[in-house]
């Protein structure tokens, strides 16, 4: 069974961009974590990761997406905007995801769902 996840940041202070991790969500060795922590620490990095859409998996700098790598509609795969921290979190527990990265204030914050 995978460890789902969910990778996001905030948008303008008030609105959040999130998109779904399906494979190593978990916060030690080889998971989402610590990948995102040491190779997407950055507001532009996180910004181009969230940019892909919903991803299998990522693994230090290698992502797996799945509408660039897999072909999956744009529409179905596309990042999601929710308005505020509580419409993210209850989104997130919807799609199953067991621990959620949020990106704000220029670092990664996680919290296990």
């Amino acid at each position: 069974m995978s460890t789902r996840c969910f990778i996001a940041m905030t948008k303008d202070n008030t609105n959040f961009q999130s998109i779904y991790c399906h494979h190593d969500g978990y916060d030690s060795v080889n998971g989402v974590g610590p990948t995102l922590r040491q190779y997407h620490n950055s507001e532009s990095h996180a910004e181009s990761l969230i940019a892909l859409g919903d991803i299998s998996y990522v693994q230090g700098a290698t992502v797996c997406a799945y509408h660039r790598d897999r072909g999956d509609a744009w529409e179905q795969t596309q990042p999601r905007t929710t308005r505020s921290e509580s419409e993210l979190f209850a989104l997130a527990k919807a799609c199953d995801a067991q621990y959620l990265y949020l990106f704000k204030q220029s670092e990664w914050h996680t919290f296990k769902l």
